[in-house]
């Protein structure tokens, strides 16, 4: 019988030694990973990635990126960690209302800061237009995640992939003949529109409207017109005048997309080249006389800051002041 309490004894007391053993504080998973892997990054625009699944860690979990580093050479990614001077905005950008750069200036700051951010509280990177100075390729990074269970360090836990998406996008346009004076009209094909970036730097659009044989249009003497109510270039120059040159109309467009906002006919812009500056090709018009005007409209939008130009050559129409 003694030996009955004795056994009892040992059991209730190892019961109690187990009971008093401190349980652990919360749960940090050894899971953690992105599930986009890897995740992808337009270079030159601003991507906002998504947040980090914690795979059922305790709230609140607290992350740090630790390095970055080329995924070949494994060396530490200058490029990205670089400061570049961009714009953060202070409150959001209206283009209704922040018409003026007074107005745009009011609501932004200029920063010296790397091209991306990293949310401490979910994990997720965002990146900035300034990315477009940043090498292609793969990049792999390392990150650290932390509650009150400790913290965890993940090798290698994804990839960002830099790629180079577009930069702008043409949609469709058009061209037409109208008879001075009269609704008479009719179709000259739609003019091929060519955008080439010219520097990463900068915000300036400049738009060369040239016949087909590739020589330009004036639009200081006048050579180009707006069509009435549709929009023009002009309609979209939010934020300074444009310059005329010679050859070419140049917009400062101050934020991208631009056009920022569309009107009443959307992004698509509309030009009248009056019949003392054009001639129409021999066949597309009822007579040889110089009484026809040409009127292009295009339509472009540009995603990335930069230096563009846009060149808008029109279809059987050559210019022609005499």
């Amino acid at each position: 019988m003694k030996k009955n309490y004795k056994i009892l004894f040992v059991i209730l007391m190892a019961a109690g030694v187990i009971g008093c053993v401190k349980a652990p504080h919360g749960f940090l998973s050894s899971q953690i990973r992105y599930r986009d892997n890897p995740i992808q990054v337009q270079r030159g625009v601003i991507v906002q990635g998504i947040a980090v699944d914690n795979d059922g860690s305790s709230a609140p979990v607290t992350y740090q990126v630790l390095d970055i580093r080329d995924a070949v050479t494994h060396k530490h990614a200058d490029s990205l960690y670089k400061n570049r001077d961009r714009y953060v905005y202070t409150s959001q950008f209206d283009p209704n209302v922040d018409t003026t750069v007074a107005l745009l200036n009011s609501i932004r700051k200029n920063v010296n800061l790397p091209s991306f951010d990293f949310n401490t509280h979910t994990g997720a990177f965002t990146f900035y237009n300034t990315t477009a100075n940043v090498p292609l390729g793969t990049y792999e990074f390392d990150i650290s995640a932390s509650n009150e269970n400790g913290t965890k360090t993940f090798k290698n836990i994804a990839n960002l992939n830099f790629f180079e998406g577009d930069v702008a996008e043409i949609d469709a346009g058009g061209g037409a003949w109208f008879q001075d004076g009269t609704t008479t009209s009719g179709d000259i094909g739609e003019p091929k529109v060519t955008i080439t970036k010219l520097s990463n730097k900068g915000t300036l659009a400049i738009l060369k409207i040239v016949d087909e044989n590739g020589v330009a249009f004036n639009p200081k003497n006048g050579e180009y017109i707006k069509r009435g109510d549709r929009s023009s270039f002009e309609t979209f120059a939010k934020f300074h005048p444009l310059i005329a040159s010679d050859t070419s109309l140049t917009c400062n467009f101050e934020v991208t997309p631009f056009p920022v906002q569309g009107a009443a006919q959307g992004f698509t812009i509309y030009y009248r080249i009056p019949s003392q500056f054009v001639r129409i090709d021999p066949g597309f018009t009822p007579t040889s006389a110089k009484i026809y005007s040409a009127n292009p409209r295009f339509t472009f939008r540009l995603f990335q800051e930069g230096v563009y130009l846009i060149t808008v050559k029109l279809q059987h129409a050559t210019r022609s002041l005499n």
